[in-house]
């Protein structure tokens, strides 16, 4: 009687220890989506797409043209950028696309929660 008492007891422990392990995961998992929310929110000015850079013939001269492309639900949208702004659409770009990056961690991370039993509130 004892021996299969101590089975349960044993048992009992081994799920605690589990259980332990599994909140402790999911405290680590929600520190890392908090980081990853703060980087996003307090990222500086970004935009999605690229920039290219191209030349517009026009009365035989040639002169460079700028726009930021970007694909919408599949179809391509371009926008003109000037000379003067080049610059900060590079900037905005590379931004996008570390926000990218955050996003599909951030999205990792909730997968984790949600497959170790976190509850949304």
């Amino acid at each position: 009687m004892l021996a299969f008492g101590g089975i349960i007891c044993e048992s009992a422990l081994v799920l605690h220890a589990q259980k332990e392990d599994q909140m402790n995961d999911i405290e680590k998992l929600l520190k890392r989506r908090k980081e990853l929310l703060e980087k996003i929110s307090g990222a500086p000015l970004w935009v999605s797409g690229s920039v290219v850079e191209t030349i517009r013939k026009a009365k035989g001269k040639e002169t460079p043209f700028f726009y930021l492309s970007q694909s919408i639900n599949g179809k391509n949208k371009i926008t003109y950028i000037s000379a003067a702004k080049l610059n900060e659409f590079k900037k905005a770009t590379a931004e996008g696309t570390k926000i990218k990056k955050l996003q599909f961690e951030l999205s990792t991370t909730n997968m984790k929660l949600i497959k170790a039993g976190y509850i949304n509130d």
